[in-house]
């Protein structure tokens, strides 16, 4: 019957058609025969077993979660247990701690890169330069502000990525509704109280150097002279946050990592509703899970952030063109304002410096740059943006203001708002299809092969 339905093609379990394919072997009449393939279906049930583990993962429904490839999101993938060490005979599941490890050098590397590249600014140089040819004049600004928007476009999905990322590890069901790695030994260090806060710390230094990148674009930008300096110093911008990715690489080869998926697994529902109603606060199939609005309301909250940080860019850059500033000499007057004050503030922005820069304090480089006894620019023409002086910028153009706002809302928040109205998440009851049960990897159609070659060796 065995055999049979083997022939036939029926669908079965692989580990009860492995089991069966056993039987069949052990019941071969040449006993020669029988040796030989008795063994090679031995091993080949033993690799079918194993295959069955490690795609478990492969058989539970997708999160529609995803990360990058990158080092930051490395920390995070990590804390959910997918990411692997392949070794020769064992796979090792890698803590975030360690890979948080290697992640806060790379953000302190990027932000001193970031600090040595304002400090080499003319900072108090004007916006708008009086020497411009005609020409230059007539076509340079329209250039700058493409490149502006240029640079926020390039940074929208590393912005985007990370903002997501964030919203999904602060959501309490996330840690009850997604699958993560058990360990036997030392269980507790694998508890969300101990992964959630280094991913979350991971999220917002990716975040942190996207976003300082993105304010310092406008300043890099307005201040060339020229079209082939504004691309040139664009790119150099960007090639400051894709160090994550290059880092990622190096350690992915060193290492041997890989990500068990390319995106955040599911746990079955039964499962979800017994582990929710164990934990206090969390009520079952409420609307923080996932299938419940849960993906939804994160979008909105991103896209609410979202939205303020490029409509905060845009009132920054439209002050610095009224004001003939840049946004980059103003941050770092109050940048040496707080390494001057004797208060915990103060301290805390000398330590900062300190492990930005690997323990060479800049400040010798910082108070001849910004403190006016040394010849520095700093002075009340450099204050700090308020609120008041957005609130003047969004009067003094408010056409332009109005319509910017809105084009950000309609591209960023108002297609989640629909999305959360109108297109609910489905429930598992609804899903596309059930996962199969035909054993689709080589290793696990192996059994299937040799009983039909037993067979043509039997009728022959």
């Amino acid at each position: 019957m065995v055999i049979t339905a083997a022939i036939s093609g029926t669908m079965l379990v692989p580990g009860l058609f492995s089991r069966e394919c056993t039987v069949v072997y052990a019941a071969c009449p040449e006993e020669s025969d029988c040796d030989d393939v008795g063994e090679k279906g031995a091993s080949k049930d033993e690799a079918t077993l194993d295959q069955m583990q490690r795609s478990k993962l492969e058989d539970l429904e997708d999160s529609h979660v995803r990360f990058e490839e990158d080092m930051y999101d490395a920390v995070t993938v990590a804390a959910f247990g997918q990411l692997i060490l392949e070794l020769p005979t064992e796979r090792i599941h890698i803590h975030p701690v360690w890979m948080f490890v290697l992640s806060a050098p790379l953000f302190g590397l990027q932000q001193a890169a970031l600090l040595y590249l304002r400090l080499s600014q003319d900072l108090g140089a004007p916006v708008h330069n009086r020497e411009e040819t005609e020409s230059l004049q007539a076509f340079l600004p329209l250039a700058k502000t493409l490149m502006i928007y240029t640079m926020a476009l390039m940074l929208f999905p590393e912005l985007l990525g990370a903002l997501r990322l964030m919203m999904f590890l602060v959501n309490p069901t996330t840690w009850t509704d997604i699958e993560r790695y058990k360990s036997e030994w030392l269980p507790c260090i694998w508890s969300p109280f101990c992964v959630c806060p280094v991913s979350l710390a991971s999220e917002m230094l990716k975040f942190c150097v996207g976003y300082v990148v993105l304010t310092d674009s406008v300043s890099i930008v307005l201040a060339c002279n020229s079209v082939q300096d504004t691309i040139f110093n664009s790119l150099a911008l960007t090639f400051l946050v894709e160090l994550d990715n290059k880092l990622w690489e190096v350690a992915r080869s060193v290492f041997h990592l890989r990500y068990e998926g390319e995106q955040f697994k599911l746990r079955p529902e039964a499962e979800r509703d017994a582990t929710a109603s164990q934990v206090w606060g969390i009520r079952p199939r409420s609307w923080l899970h996932r299938k419940h609005g849960a993906a939804a309301l994160e979008a909105c909250f991103t896209s609410a952030v979202f939205m303020f940080c490029y409509c905060r860019q845009f009132l920054i850059t439209e002050y610095s063109l009224r004001t003939d500033t840049l946004p980059m000499a103003r941050d770092m007057c109050t940048l040496w304002e707080l390494t001057n004050k004797n208060s915990w503030v103060g301290e805390l922005a000398r330590c900062t410096l300190r492990l930005m820069c690997f323990g060479a304090h800049p400040n010798g480089l910082l108070q001849m740059v910004c403190d006016p006894l040394y010849g520095g620019y700093c002075s009340p023409k450099f204050r700090r943006i308020e609120l008041n002086d957005m609130y003047e910028v969004i009067l003094a153009e408010p056409t332009a203001t109005i319509s910017n706002m809105v084009t950000f809302a309609v591209v960023l928040l108002i297609p989640q708002i629909f999305q959360l109205a109108f297109l609910p998440e489905r429930g598992e009851d609804q899903a596309a299809s059930p996962v199969s049960t035909w054993p689709t990897s080589s290793k696990a159609r192996n059994p299937l092969r040799a009983s039909k070659k037993w067979l043509r060796r039997r009728s022959s």
